[in-house]
């Protein structure tokens, strides 16, 4: 059977960090509770992005020495997409399936665009890790990203951490909330201790929706530097990670709700609005 990459989130990562600190109960009741899995398809977006992530990321991995000689072992690109659609749970698949046609023409596209690009992949979908020292609690805090893709400019030698975006429409100031984003900043983090001299940026490879008609449009932009940001990064990390610690003891509903749109009303309702409006869980 031909392998599918498809590692999911990293093991301490800046997704539950940013969940913490967006609203203690959600963490609570996500990553903690034993709450049922969702009959509800993700939003549009994410199941896009998710088919066209998987599909890019089978698009370098054969162009790794690591795959060479053992092409055969793993998925092509349009075949990882369709895999991933059909591994979703029963009542969430033809919510996938319905988007895979549109997904394999981006993607057939995208190869088309960047068909003579020459950046070295070094890696796909890996799980960069650093330890970071908390000094109230006098122990070391396991601190984890996923990078969509490591690359190496073929004339500078530079180090790039790549992150795959993809978009209905992007401009400008879509850019500009990445620079101070957690998880660019921690790959900033990452890649300057790591790499040093070596270290080139982050690399946005952005893909554009096709709409009214049009194309696909694809681009890539470095983000921008917070030199600030990333020098004050752990402290926010560890500000996190003791705000679970605080809590632990709890069950999930007895965490603090943050009560605020950006939390319970963020383009649609949380997922657990009911349970903090009637209490139990919902």
């Amino acid at each position: 059977m031909k392998h599918l990459i498809d590692p999911g989130p990293s093991r301490k990562g800046w997704h539950r960090l940013q969940t913490v600190l967006k609203c203690p109960r959600l963490y609570a009741l996500k990553y903690l509770a034993d709450t049922p899995a969702s009959t509800m398809a993700p939003a549009e977006a994410l199941v896009k992005g998710s088919m066209i992530h998987v599909g890019i990321a089978h698009h370098y991995a054969l162009q790794m020495d690591e795959w060479k000689g053992k092409e055969d072992q793993l998925l092509t690109p349009a075949e990882a997409v369709v895999e991933l659609a059909e591994r979703q749970p029963g009542g969430v698949r033809a919510a996938w399936l319905k988007y895979v046609d549109e997904i394999l023409e981006v993607l057939a596209a995208y190869q088309l665009h960047w068909n003579s690009e020459n950046w070295i992949t070094k890696a796909v979908e890996h799980e960069l890790m650093v330890h970071v020292f908390d000094e109230e609690r006098n122990e070391s805090v396991l601190y984890t990203q996923r990078v969509d893709a490591i690359w190496e400019h073929p004339i500078s030698g530079k180090i790039y951490y790549v992150d795959h975006k993809s978009a209905g429409r992007w401009s400008g100031r879509s850019l500009g909330q990445y620079s101070i984003s957690g998880q660019m900043v921690g790959y900033q983090m990452i890649g300057q201790a790591k790499y040093k001299e070596k270290w080139g940026g982050v690399l946005l490879n952005v893909i554009e929706w096709p709409k009214s008609g049009k194309a696909p449009m694809f681009t890539r932009v470095p983000v921008e530097p917070a030199p600030y940001a990333v020098a004050n990064f752990k402290s926010t990390i560890l500000h996190a990670e003791q705000m679970v610690h605080k809590y632990s003891d709890r069950e999930a509903m007895e965490w603090p709700g943050a009560f605020h749109g950006g939390a319970c009303w963020n383009f649609g309702p949380c997922k657990f609005l009911s349970s903090c409006q009637w209490g139990g869980m919902k």
